[in-house]
């Protein structure tokens, strides 16, 4: 059986709505967004990625600059694609793109936005969000947090029965 690894990342800090002139999608990362993106970053080179890896990306400018942030720090390399359905995803999309991976990404991170990536994992983790590992979830999905999960089978079999919680990255 194939073992692969889903990651589900929200962006990092971001500039409030009122400090931008283009709308919601051009909000770019603050500082601190930034330096929140090279520690998750970071923390994941520590884990030894299996590869290759495959990350999606919502086409705004803070989920952009977070999956660049957390690949400059990772030093593996990675494909990454812009997928527009993720700027408004449902936990619907979430499993749609997750069940269309191909079976040779081991590793997939989606790089998004709350409520909807709080929402997956939340689904998926379901009585695992009890854990101690889990609990900051309970009080809201955190900006660049990164949820690991394990799937210990096939791409298109994830669903909340068939994944093995692994543990949540703060920044």
């Amino acid at each position: 059986m194939p073992l692969h690894r889903l990651l589900l990342l929200r962006h990092a800090e971001a500039i409030p709505h009122v400090l931008t002139e283009d709308g919601d999608r051009s909000r770019a990362l603050t500082p601190r967004g930034r330096e929140q993106a090279a520690s998750i970053g970071r923390q994941l080179a520590a884990l030894n990625l299996l590869d290759p890896i495959q990350i999606l990306c919502s086409p705004a400018i803070r989920t952009r600059q977070t999956a660049q942030g957390v690949l400059d720090a990772l030093g593996q390399a990675a494909s990454v694609s812009i997928e527009d359905s993720l700027y408004s995803a449902t936990p619907d999309t979430l499993y749609g793109l997750v069940h269309a991976t191909s079976e040779t990404i081991r590793t997939l991170l989606i790089v998004g936005h709350n409520p909807t990536i709080g929402e997956f994992a939340c689904d998926l983790l379901g009585p695992a969000l009890q854990n101690m590992r889990f609990s900051a979830l309970s009080r809201g999905y955190p900006l660049a947090g990164l949820t690991i999960l394990d799937v210990p089978g096939h791409w298109l079999d994830v669903r909340p029965s068939t994944i093995q919680p692994a543990t949540l990255l703060l920044p």
